[in-house]
């Protein structure tokens, strides 16, 4: 009896002690857990968020009534008959009421409340508060561009308790776990409905705790065996001993799967909020709330947009057992039931292929300061200078060339990069040729060439020598030519760089100096190294697209370089601020050498190799250059209007003879873009500076016109560079009237 007593205290001693050792390993493991959740605790990891630009619509500005309603919609506002509500909008033309939102960003606040914008008939808009005073302006929250989530592409936003609604917290409770409250993380009740099913030889079932769910969601596999669920039981009660119910339901509400969207997997009730309501989860009324909630048993037959009829069948039974636990009114329940399901789902959600290359540039520049594990785990908020807009017409644009191109488009007064499309598809090719590819621009090389001239001294109005030339080579000589084969024999500057005469070009070059003209192309924003010889001139040294548009930016804004800014700032999941990156400005060239660069490129616009833009629908003022290589390696074209500045690239990845030429290939890509994204954007021409004077010269010898001048021209000099001598080809007063007018006939 002793020896038999004896074995059963062994026996009994060693199952505690496997208990005690089961005990303890489950603890370390779920303190493991619980010291790597980030955030606060508020869960394992999110999503790092890239927004777009929040877009400011001014008192005065000018825009159409379309595209501001387009911007609305993308980002989830609805339509109303009456006064909007939060996120809506109403249109009774001429007047666009809408409730915004409201943001607060680094750089950008706008506050929630109905504001009124009144068009006038000339296109302008007046903008009002709700009490019918003027304000200056507004700005539509930032659009959602893109979510990092990692190699497990689980889209997942951080709720702390604050920013949960009541609704949504009492929805769970009743629908998932209505004595939450009251239970220590296990629920009695369930586990004796559990053990019956289970003894009846039914599937295991659990005992369906919002504490046991977390503990399985957040520590254990999905396996469905008996000694999961023993495990699943202990370690809820370890959490209630461990944490409070709030931080319990918190991490809940923020680790549950309820959804997926394309690839990634929508985590949590703010990423849900965003998905199917395009809102913040603060924002959420009850039937949105008790819709998210009827979601989570089965998201794949709940989905709202794949099925709305079960979707609203099952919110409304979230909505009676709500009611059934005294926590909703009657007459709160009539309204829920009454009210459509109302999911928004923004343009931005239906299709991100729009912003792949802007997004993909911005990761590229992260990650060096920031490691992969931040951008996938740490939910950062990057904020860029994205017109989403803009960028989806960049796409847009370029699927339609033939040959394989690349679009950036910038705001010339800040340097903020507008769009960026670095290929036709981002699907067929992540290469992206508007940053990280380097070609020779040919002719669009050219205004730096200019640029210097004018800084030493020259005028528009400086007679070139363009004649065919050979200089000497290393066993070969190089005789370059003017693209047609035709030389004109003298030119003006103006004349010159309208028609990208090869041989005028270097004329002026070899007066400038190769330093003096590498010294311009360093100022404007040029860092790709330069060559040291005369091809220079002409566009032998290779470029990047983002590079060659940045440094035309001086000529269409007075001489200020902006340096171009993707990244606006980056935030931490608690919303600290990690970096703001102000405007970087520089002055690059003086106001009256801007003003007379930005001269000669409109030149180029209305008289030159770019005149073709009025038969391409293009007829708002602009000023730019095209830029063709070699055998027609590479098509060009930058150009601009007073607020926006964009350079197009048409060639082949493989540096193939294509036969391109900027005026033909590249021309009608840039005009196709701009004749729709200038008209949001008109902004105001440069001011002429005091210090710039008009004189009427003769474009023969670049001397003050007389009268028997056969041709007459205003043109603008720098104070003090102006011609003070009459034309000597020509005669003055009535005789030289006479002879001109015999000229005509």
């Amino acid at each position: 009896m002793p020896r038999r007593s004896s074995g059963w205290l062994r026996a009994s001693a060693a199952l505690l002690a496997a208990a005690a050792l089961a005990s303890l390993w489950l603890v370390f493991q779920a303190e493991r857990k619980l010291s790597s959740l980030v955030l606060g605790g508020l869960g394992v990891s999110f999503s790092t968020r890239i927004w777009a630009a929040p877009f400011p619509i001014q008192d005065g500005g000018r825009g159409e009534a379309e595209r501001l309603i387009e911007r609305l919609e993308r980002l989830g506002y609805r339509r109303a008959e009456e006064m909007p509500a939060k996120g809506e909008y109403r249109w009774t033309p001429p007047e666009l009421a809408v409730f915004l939102r409201g943001h607060r960003i680094p750089g950008s606040e706008q506050n929630e409340g109905v504001f009124i914008l009144r068009r006038s008939a000339v296109g302008a808009w007046s903008v009002f508060d709700e009490s019918g005073a003027t304000i200056p302006e507004i700005r539509l929250e930032p659009e959602l561009m893109v979510e990092l989530s990692g190699a497990r592409a689980e889209r997942r936003e951080p709720a702390s308790w604050e920013q949960i609604p009541a609704s949504l917290k009492d929805a769970v409770v009743a629908a998932e776990d209505k004595r939450f409250w009251r239970h220590h993380g296990l629920d009695p009740r369930a586990m004796a409905r559990a053990a019956l099913s289970n003894l009846r030889g039914g599937d295991l079932q659990g005992a369906s705790t919002i504490t046991q769910q977390l503990s399985k969601n957040l520590f254990l596999s999905p396996r469905r065996t008996l000694r999961r669920k023993l495990a699943e039981a202990a370690l809820a009660v370890y959490l209630e001993l461990r944490l409070d119910k709030k931080r319990i339901l918190t991490l809940y509400l923020n680790h549950i799967y309820l959804g997926q969207d394309g690839p990634s997997s929508v985590m949590g009730v703010r990423s849900a909020a965003r998905h199917y309501f395009s809102k913040e989860a603060s924002d959420l009324t009850l039937p949105e709330s008790a819709l998210i909630v009827g979601i989570i048993p089965g998201p794949g037959a709940y989905n709202p947009f794949r099925d709305p009829a079960a979707a609203q069948a099952r919110r409304d039974h979230v909505l009676r057992r709500m009611r059934e636990e005294n926590m909703i009114s009657r007459f709160e329940l009539d309204a829920a039931l009454d009210s459509p399901l109302a999911t928004a789902r923004g343009a931005a959600q239906e299709d991100r292929r729009d912003s792949a290359y802007y997004a993909a540039e911005v990761v590229r520049r992260l990650l060096p300061r920031y490691g992969g594990d931040s951008l996938n785990r740490h939910g950062l908020s990057v904020h860029t200078a994205m017109d989403p807009v803009l960028q989806g017409l960049a796409r847009r644009t370029l699927a339609a060339s033939r040959h394989q191109a690349a679009l950036a488009v910038m705001d010339p007064r800040d340097g903020s990069v507008l769009a960026l499309a670095g290929g036709r598809s981002f699907g067929e090719s992540q290469f992206n040729r508007a940053t990280q590819a380097l070609r020779q621009p040919g002719s669009a090389f050219k205004p730096f060439v200019y640029a210097a001239a004018l800084r030493m001294g020259l005028t528009p109005a400086t007679i070139l020598r363009d004649k065919p030339k050979t200089w000497p080579g290393a066993g070969k000589d190089w005789s370059p030519a003017n693209y047609d084969g035709v030389y004109l024999g003298t030119a003006t500057m103006r004349r010159a760089l309208a028609r990208s005469l090869n041989a005028a070009t270097l004329d002026l070059a070899e007066r400038v100096g190769l330093r003096r003209i590498q010294e311009t192309a360093r100022d404007c924003g040029i860092t790709s190294p330069l060559s040291d010889d005369l091809g220079l001139a002409l566009g032998s040294s290779e470029v990047g697209l983002l590079e060659l548009v940045s440094a035309y930016a001086p000529f269409a804004h007075g001489g200020v370089r902006s340096a171009p800014r993707l990244v606006t700032s980056v935030v931490d999941s608690e919303g600290v601020v990690l970096e703001a990156a102000e405007p970087e400005t520089s002055a690059a060239l003086d106001p009256a050498t801007a003003f007379l660069m930005n001269s000669l490129l409109e030149g180029v616009v209305k008289e030159g190799t770019a005149r073709g833009l009025k038969n391409l629908g293009a007829t708002f003022p602009a000023a730019g250059k095209t830029g063709t290589t070699n055998d027609g390696r590479d098509a060009w074209f930058v150009g601009y209007t007073p607020s926006l500045l964009a350079g197009v690239w048409v060639g082949d990845d493989r540096n193939r003879a294509l036969r391109l030429t900027g005026a033909a290939d590249a021309l009608p890509l840039w005009a196709a873009f701009m004749k729709e994204a200038a008209a949001e954007r008109p902004g105001e021409p440069a001011a002429r500076p005091e210090d710039v004077v008009s004189v009427v010269v003769c474009p023969e010898s670049g001397m003050v016109a007389r009268s028997g001048c056969p041709g007459r021209r205003g043109e603008w000099f720098a104070a003090g560079t102006e011609p003070r001598s009459d034309c000597a080809l020509h005669r003055g007063g009535l005789a030289g009237w006479l002879q001109r007018m015999l000229r005509k006939d």
